[in-house]
């Protein structure tokens, strides 16, 4: 079998980063633009832009680092080697597809109501319906 562990909010994170970059881009033009000015307070706009890209660390960093693994028992979720949950397949009531904060998902909804949401791609497709015996639809 392939690869079966991959990053669970890829999509999202890539996508709240690139918001971050594009803010830093415009503050770090207004640091070169304060480049010409004698009183220079520029350096509060790389400040802010460094800040910035910390804070995304910081406060994602549980999301970010989150792994999913996807074997023949089920779907485990993992941060920093700790299974923070765990589903098997015949837990599984359906997987059907799904929009979370506007990027394609997979919606796996178990039979206790819970959900686990998971990057549409296509290797985490292929890792369950390898897996699973089950078409991703």
């Amino acid at each position: 079998m392939g690869k079966n562990k991959f990053y669970k909010n890829l999509y999202q994170s890539i996508s709240y980063f690139s918001v971050i970059m594009i803010f830093v881009f415009f503050l770090l033009i207004g640091f070169v633009a304060s480049l010409n000015y004698e009183n220079n307070f520029g350096w509060i706009l790389l400040v802010i832009s460094i800040s910035l890209i910390v804070l995304f660390f910081l406060l994602g960093f549980y999301w970010i680092f989150q792994k999913v693994l996807i074997n023949e028992k089920g779907i485990q979720i993992v941060f920093l080697n700790k299974i923070i949950k765990e589903c098997y397949w015949k837990e599984i009531e359906s997987i059907e597809d799904a929009n979370i904060m506007k990027n394609p998902a997979i919606r796996i909804k178990l039979f206790n109501g819970s959900e686990i949401h998971l990057d549409k791609r296509k290797s985490i497709i292929a890792a369950i319906e390898l897996c699973s015996n089950r078409i991703v639809k």
